[in-house]
């Protein structure tokens, strides 16, 4: 399953927006209420969500100024197999469009059905945080 926010205009380069990404040290005031216990080296990062899931996450992909896709750490446990993925498209000097898209492949079936209609809502979320913080980079 493969789930997309919507498009938003983020207020500098897509050079800044990507090294930013790039910092798992800039997500923690991005975070909503729910998740707690936030720790991270800047390559990998863990906390724990709704008071009861651990994640741990690393960067499994980045390609400058384009793509950063985080997935779980190797070895973390994870009720699902998933990868959130910035795409970063450059439309100006100070501009650049961001979608940011869920993939979900396998895992239980009534999770995966339980997640959908709330991910949509939580990708768009992520996705005005980031163009919201882009204006100060």
């Amino acid at each position: 399953m493969t789930t997309e926010s919507k498009k938003v205009t983020a207020q500098c380069s897509a050079e800044k927006l990507y090294n930013f990404a790039c910092d798992f040290r800039n997500f923690q005031r991005m975070l909503p209420p729910q998740v707690e216990d936030f720790q991270t080296d800047g390559n990998t990062c863990s906390f724990i969500v709704g008071g009861f899931v651990q994640l741990t996450l690393q960067y499994a992909e980045r390609n400058p100024y384009t793509t950063v896709a985080i997935s779980p750490a190797s070895g973390s446990s994870s009720p699902l197999p998933f990868r959130f993925v910035m795409c970063i498209t450059p439309m100006s000097d100070n501009e650049c469009d961001v979608v940011v898209r869920a993939e979900i492949e396998g895992g239980n079936p009534m999770m995966t059905m339980m997640l959908k209609p709330k991910l949509r809502p939580a990708l768009d979320k992520i996705a005005e945080q980031i163009q919201y913080f882009s204006t100060g980079l």
